[in-house]
């Protein structure tokens, strides 16, 4: 009995002790600091993965008087959301950044804001027009490339969202979505124009990351009219004057 009894005390003891371990083990998550990062992905409407390691600012749907306007990025963190500000800090890699400063966008602080009770934030960095080219086919891209900073409010988070790229232009550049298989079979190569015409259809087809629609679904119907639209109304490339069609670009006739 004596033994039984020791084994059974023995055995309290253990998961006594395992149970302490546990509460130490999830008091410590709870206790650190919070790890802060870009959003570097998204879930599109199949709740797939999709990568955003990139954020792309155009001037392409801009009114010709628009010359300064405001990209977007969005920042995240790790952790439990607090009632009062805190600041994080980027910097910029100037080993890939091909944007300049006073020239392709504003000076804007490295060290920014986190405000209370969010998960997320934005970081916002002011781009300029004039000095980008509107062609689209010799686009040009430019690039600002940044990097997360740990600060006293923050520990950097994870791998692959503590460095982002800003790309800045004055064309429409193709949507991540226009590619897809459930779609470039039956849109064709992409063209602004083109988009400019499924947009003009449902507003959906305005994000540049995600799109509802496909060729399993309504997206059969637009992309019917897409193609009837430009083979019964001429539209044409500005740069080189060629027809637009869904498959080819073609000279006039």
């Amino acid at each position: 009995m004596t033994r039984i009894h020791f084994s059974i005390i023995a055995s309290i003891l253990l998961v006594a002790i395992g149970f302490s371990s546990c509460d130490q083990e999830i008091d410590n998550i709870y206790k650190e600091k919070a790890r802060i990062q870009f959003k570097y992905y998204s879930l599109d409407f199949n709740r797939k993965m999709v990568i955003e390691d990139e954020t792309i600012f155009s001037f392409g749907m801009a009114d010709d008087d628009v010359k300064i306007d405001t990209a977007r990025i969005v920042v995240e963190f790790l952790g439990i959301a607090l009632d009062k500000d805190r600041t994080y800090q980027v910097r910029v890699n100037t080993d890939s950044t091909t944007a300049v400063e006073g020239v392709h966008y504003k000076s804007f602080s490295m060290t920014q804001t986190f405000r209370a009770n969010r998960l997320k934030d934005t970081l916002k960095i002011p781009v300029i027009r004039e000095n980008l080219s509107p062609s689209f086919n010799n686009p040009e891209d430019k690039r600002l490339t940044l990097e997360m900073v740990a600060t006293d409010d923050f520990d950097l988070g994870m791998k692959g969202g503590l460095r982002t790229d800003l790309y800045i232009n004055n064309y429409l550049s193709e949507p991540k979505w226009w590619s897809s298989s459930l779609r470039r079979p039956y849109i064709g190569f992409y063209h602004p124009k083109k988009w400019k015409i499924l947009i003009s259809y449902n507003i959906g087809f305005t994000d540049p990351v995600n799109c509802p629609f496909d060729y399993n679904n309504q997206g059969r119907s637009y992309f019917q009219g897409l193609n009837n639209e430009l083979n019964a109304k001429p539209t044409f490339d500005d740069e080189t004057g060629y027809r637009i069609y869904l498959n080819s670009l073609e000279p006039r006739k």
